[in-house]
C-alpha cells in the first residue's frame, strides 16, 4: 500500500485507499465495479446532496457536453423543493440513488429513524420521476450494521467509493481534486464528488479536468447499475 507525501492531505487517502482493507467486512455494499479487460475502462461518477438550485444544472451540462453519465445520490428535502431537476438528471440517463432525506448522521442517529428517512426519500424519487432507488450512500460514508441488513432484506445496494478526492475539504482546488483523482483512479472506480452549492467552485472546474483527463485516454463515464448482482 502506497502512502501519500507529506504535504498531501490525509483525508483523501485515507477514504480512498486506507479503507481498502476492510471493505470485504462490509456486507451489501460496493465500493468498486468489475471492468472486464475488453471493456474500455470505465469511471462511475457519482454526486452527494443534490439536487440543488445551484450546482446541479453546470454539473448536467458539463456531463453532456461530454456525452458522460454519472450517478446522483439525492436527499429527499431537495427532490421535494427541485423536482424539475429531478426529472432532467433521469431525462439525460443519468442514474439516481438514496442518499437519506435530511443527510443525518447513522452514527447518531437511531436506525429506525435512518430508515423512515431512506424510505421517505425513495417514495419522494418515485413520486417525481417514476423511477425506483434501490442504490443507498450514508451521508458522511457512514456505515452501521443495521443498514446493511435493511439492505440485504430489503434487495437494495449500499454504495460506497473508491476515490474520495474530498471537494468539500477547505484549502481543496479543482486542481488538486482532478489530480487526485486521476491518480488513483481504477477502471471500474466508483468516485464521489458534490451536488452543493458550498463546492460547485471546486467541483465543476474539477469534474470538467477529470473528464477531459478521461476522455483524452479512452475511458467511459457511466451510470451505476441498479444491481450488482
Amino acid at each position: 500500500m502506497a502512502f501519500p507525501p507529506a504535504s498531501h492531505s490525509w483525508l483523501p487517502w485515507w477514504a480512498s485507499v486506507g479503507t481498502r482493507p476492510v471493505r470485504p467486512f462490509w456486507p451489501r455494499t460496493r465500493w468498486r465495479l468489475a471492468n472486464p479487460p475488453a471493456h474500455p475502462p470505465t469511471l462511475y461518477l457519482t454526486f452527494d446532496d443534490g439536487p440543488t438550485a445551484v450546482a446541479t444544472n453546470p454539473i448536467l451540462d458539463l456531463l453532456d457536453r461530454y456525452d458522460a453519465r454519472a450517478t446522483f445520490f439525492v436527499i429527499g428535502h431537495h427532490v421535494e423543493a427541485f423536482p424539475g431537476r429531478m426529472r432532467r438528471i433521469v431525462a439525460a440517463g443519468h442514474a439516481v440513488g438514496n442518499h437519506t432525506f435530511t443527510h443525518v448522521d447513522a452514527w447518531r442517529t437511531a436506525s429506525s429513524t435512518l430508515i423512515g428517512e431512506i424510505e421517505r426519500t425513495a417514495q419522494a424519487i418515485e413520486a417525481h420521476t417514476g423511477c425506483a432507488a434501490p442504490l443507498v450512500r450514508p451521508p458522511y460514508g457512514h456505515l452501521t450494521p443495521a443498514l446493511c441488513r435493511w439492505a440485504k432484506r430489503e434487495d437494495a445496494h449500499v454504495v460506497m467509493w473508491d476515490v474520495m478526492p474530498a471537494d468539500f475539504q477547505r484549502g481543496a482546488s479543482p486542481t488538486s481534486v482532478a489530480r487526485f483523482t486521476a491518480a488513483h483512479a481504477r477502471p471500474g472506480s466508483i468516485v464521489v464528488l458534490h451536488d452543493n452549492p458550498m463546492t460547485e467552485p471546486v467541483t465543476l472546474g474539477a469534474l470538467d479536468a477529470i473528464l477531459r483527463w478521461g476522455h483524452a485516454r479512452g475511458w467511459r463515464f457511466a451510470a451505476l447499475p441498479p444491481s450488482f448482482e
